[in-house]
C-alpha cells in the first residue's frame, strides 16, 4: 500500500507539473520511473548493472527480468494482467511525456498495440511490450 500511495504521490506531481509546464522534462521522467524501479528490482533481485541496461537496450533473457519488466509496467499502469493498456498508456503519453520523446513513443505504442495478444504468462507479455517498443522507438526511456 505505501508503495502505491508513493506511485500517486509522483503522478499527482507529474500532472501538476504537466499543467504548468505542459509535460515534464526527460530529467524529471527519469526521475519518477526510479520510483517505480525501486519497487520492483527488489522483488525480482534484480542488480543495479542490469537495471541500468534495460535503458541501453540490454534485455536478460530470462523469468526474473522479465517479471521485473512486466512489474514496471505494471506499476506504470501499462500492463494490466499481462494485457497492453494502449488507450490508457497513449492518454499519458500524450499528457506527460517530453516533447523530444512523444511522438516517438505514441508510433511506437500504435505498432505495438497488439504484441500482447495470445501470451498467456504476464511476464512474457510484459517482455514482449518491452522488445516491441524498444524496437521501434527513437529514444527509448526504461527505468
Amino acid at each position: 500500500m505505501r508503495n502505491t500511495s508513493k506511485l500517486v504521490a509522483i503522478f499527482v506531481i507529474i500532472c501538476g507539473v504537466q499543467f504548468a509546464n505542459a509535460g515534464v522534462s526527460l530529467e524529471e521522467m527519469k526521475k519518477a520511473g526510479m520510483l517505480v524501479r525501486s519497487i520492483c528490482q527488489p522483488k525480482f533481485n534484480i542488480p543495479d548493472d542490469q537495471a541500468d541496461g534495460y535503458a541501453k537496450g540490454i534485455f536478460p533473457d530470462n523469468k526474473d527480468s522479465k517479471c521485473y519488466v512486466n512489474c514496471v509496467f505494471e506499476n506504470m499502469q501499462s500492463m494490466k494482467r499481462g494485457k497492453f493498456q494502449y488507450e490508457a498508456m497513449k492518454k499519458q503519453a500524450e499528457l506527460l511525456l517530453p516533447p523530444e520523446i512523444k511522438d516517438s513513443n505514441i508510433k511506437a505504442m500504435e505498432v505495438c498495440k497488439s504484441c500482447t495478444d495470445g501470451i498467456k504468462d504476464h511476464c512474457e507479455a510484459g517482455f514482449a511490450l518491452l522488445l516491441c517498443m524498444h524496437k521501434n522507438t527513437e529514444l527509448f526511456v526504461f527505468p
